[in-house]
């Protein structure tokens, strides 16, 4: 008797705490509204780590607080039971080193890089915030990036690519065009190296910027039209910089600005600017033209520049 009287004690104790009401569970709250609902706080497991390592299933929230870099890899997709879809995991890089999440083997991560094609491994800079979710397939994308994010609001530099030529100090010398009506001659802008490159995104010896990803660039550029070290110092009689994407000599390309200055003098400063979407792969080059006087058929460039980086996706 006393027996029964303890159970039904303990079975009135969790009713009052864990309600069940058609199919849904609710805690805290007699009518539960959903499969399960929580009229309360909810706690899962927090875990700091500072080395690399695999996330596991007891895993929920990782803050990172490594001095050196690391790896943090997700769980190997199962297949039938035990199979995890819609499981999520949180991570934070807490620390100064730079943190990476990998998908396990050949499975990757969908990052929506506007390629349609998944990633191996996200990079996560310090302060930088990643919630992920499993998609419960086996192959492929098993995993898709739901959030990242920083706790400062500014975009990574890993995602913006930021670069900066240094101003080159070293005069260019380009093929002149006889007259305005004549075919231009277009010739790229090179540099000697670079301030900024992340991801090495521009090739100084040939002036091009390649974007390594679909999404909406700035690209700006400036020079300066300088025949004072050409014999004879011919003045220019005219001159025009241009922003060109997928430039090609003889040309090729297609002009995203033009700078055009009906000048007659001996120096002269130009500027270009531009907001374009680019494909994977497109690039973007600075290059000149410029009519000058007399038959020497030469000018030159110096001081010239290009920076930019990434503002958006699609």
């Amino acid at each position: 008797m006393k027996n029964v009287f303890i159970s039904a004690l303990i079975a009135g104790l969790c009713c009052s705490v864990l309600n069940a009401q058609t199919g849904n569970i609710g805690v805290n709250t007699p009518t539960p509204g959903s499969s399960l609902t929580v009229n309360g706080s909810f706690a899962a497991s927090y875990k700091m780590v500072n080395v690399s390592g695999t996330v596991g299933a007891n895993d929920y929230y990782i803050a990172y607080n490594g001095t050196g870099n690391g790896t943090l890899t997700l769980p190997v997709a199962i297949n039938g039971v035990g199979n995890f879809s819609g499981r999520t995991y949180h991570f934070k890089n807490t620390g100064n080193a730079a943190l990476s999440i990998a998908a396990s083997g050949a499975e990757l991560i969908d990052d929506q890089n506007g390629t349609g094609l998944g990633v191996s491994s996200l990079s996560i800079p310090p302060g930088y915030y990643a919630f992920l979710v499993s998609k419960g397939t086996i192959t492929g994308t098993t995993w898709e990036l739901v959030l990242f994010s920083s706790s400062n609001s500014l975009p990574s530099a890993d995602n913006t690519f930021p670069f900066s030529t240094k101003a080159t100090d070293i005069r260019q010398t380009c093929d002149a065009t006889a007259t305005p009506s004549s075919a231009w001659i277009r010739t790229a802008i090179v540099y000697q190296n670079t301030v900024l490159n992340k991801g090495n995104v521009v090739n100084p010896a040939t002036g091009a910027f390649t974007a390594p990803n679909d999404g909406y660039y700035v690209i700006s550029g400036n020079t300066q039209f300088d025949n004072g070290n050409v014999p004879g110092n011919p003045k220019f009689t005219w001159t025009a910089l241009y922003l060109i994407k997928n430039y090609a000599p003889n040309g090729g390309g297609t002009i995203l600005v033009q700078s055009y200055q009906p000048t007659v003098t001996m120096v002269f400063g130009s500027n270009v600017s531009c907001m374009t979407y680019l494909n994977t792969g497109e690039t973007v080059t600075m290059a000149s033209v410029a009519g000058v006087e007399g038959a020497g058929g030469k000018y030159e460039v110096v001081t010239s520049s290009m920076y930019g980086y990434k503002i958006a996706n699609k």
